[in-house]
């Protein structure tokens, strides 16, 4: 993966922290000064632990606090390196530092799958952990932050460095990654103006090419009308630029009988469905009820080859309120709500899904291991291209033994 301009990025945050702080306030204790990150490079490699028995401590260094220890054959990822330490977490025990030389890093290869399974990355700490827990699953990550406007101009909203640890896990695990860009409403002047679709197309092919990303996953994030022919014109000669380049255009559209679905696939790689009617209608329910998707795939199944579709998944719960739209929750939310109100959590067997109701009567809809099961079938019964996990960091966590 191209990282210079990542590298750069990171290289200048990490001088302007030190600078701002200036070495001031309360004096640093010698033994276990507190960590920033100090390396990318080797964040999410895996390896194994070489020594019978390794302590790990707190900081780089013998004179880091003894947390515990690790032992032969032990699987670790690594997530940082301080001259010849590696801060690493074990599969079971506690996160730390230990001598490199106990850790032989495996060599990762280029997965061979027969699936596409990426996961929808929005950032922040929750994101972040099930990324270092459960990312080597994915073969793909596509990171929020980037916007196409009326007029085609790119816009990005993200923190740099939170971006840049990402695409470093990604490229160490030799996954994919896409520039995941939004477009939230009708793009009609760049739809009808050549000079500022090539300008859109030459953005985000630059932005690819600074941050090293292998494609671009365009989100159509509203149910597209008359315009449809000139949306998948556009995005057909944006997919035929980045083929050029070995890279790959992905389509994310919502569930909706008015939609060219044969157009979007024939001007993309893979296109992704949501079915999110449930949240645009305002009812309260499961989000993606079994019965809708699999009626919803039979319908598709007609008209665009089933490999080309990517099977898009909610993973946390809907709090609805009396009116309006439903807050999201993950699931450690659901189930410290459902805890609180003492409520009984329970099995709608249409839907296949779980739901309780809370103190006041609203309804609160999820997704457990359970109810993903079934839906992670459906790529196997239908053949499709694979699954997309569309907020990472709200699952719950047993999902991953079923993918």
């Amino acid at each position: 993966m191209n990282q210079g301009i990542i590298a750069a990025i990171l290289s200048i945050l990490f001088y302007l922290t030190n600078l701002l702080s200036g070495g001031q306030g309360q004096p640093i204790h010698p033994v276990d000064p507190p960590m920033t990150q100090q390396s990318y490079a080797v964040l999410g490699q895996t390896g194994t632990i070489t020594a019978d028995r390794v302590t790990v401590r707190h900081s780089p260094g013998t004179e880091g606090k003894p947390l515990g220890t690790v032992t032969r054959n032990t699987t670790i990822t690594i997530l940082d390196q301080s001259e010849n330490w590696y801060k690493i977490r074990p599969r079971i025990g506690t996160e730390g530092w230990i001598p490199d030389y106990a850790v032989s890093i495996a060599n990762i290869e280029r997965k061979e799958v027969t699936h596409e399974f990426l996961g929808f990355y929005p950032g922040g700490e929750e994101a972040y952990e099930s990324l270092l827990e459960n990312g080597t699953k994915l073969t793909g990550i596509a990171p929020l932050g980037w916007r196409l406007d009326s007029y085609g101009g790119l816009s990005a909203d993200f923190d740099a460095e939170e971006m840049g640890r990402s695409l470093y896990f990604a490229g160490n695990q030799e996954m994919d990654t896409y520039a995941n860009v939004d477009v939230g409403s009708n793009p009609s002047r760049l739809l009808n103006t050549a000079y500022l679709q090539e300008n859109s197309i030459n953005q985000i092919y630059d932005t690819l090419e600074e941050w090293g990303l292998k494609g671009v996953l365009v989100n159509v994030a509203y149910v597209p009308g008359e315009e449809q022919p000139q949306l998948f014109e556009f995005l057909g000669q944006l997919a035929e630029k980045l083929r050029q380049e070995g890279r790959k255009t992905i389509i994310a559209l919502p569930w909706d009988a008015t939609i060219d679905y044969k157009a979007a696939a024939d001007a993309a790689d893979y296109i992704v469905l949501a079915n999110g009617a449930r949240t645009a209608n305002h009812e309260p329910g499961p989000v993606a009820p079994i019965p809708e998707m699999e009626t919803m795939l039979q319908e598709i199944a007609q008209l665009v080859p089933t490999n080309k579709i990517i099977l898009s998944l909610s993973t946390g719960g809907l709090h609805w309120t009396r009116a309006g739209l439903p807050s999201t929750l993950s699931h450690k939310e659901v189930l410290e709500l459902a805890a609180r109100e003492g409520a009984s959590v329970k099995w709608d067997t249409s839907s296949k899904a779980p739901y309780f109701q809370d103190s006041a009567g609203r309804e609160v809809w999820f997704e457990n291991r359970y109810s993903m099961k079934y839906k992670i079938d459906l790529v196997e019964k239908y053949k499709l291209g694979g699954l997309a996990l569309v907020d990472l960091g709200l699952e719950d966590s047993d999902i991953w033994t079923h993918l």
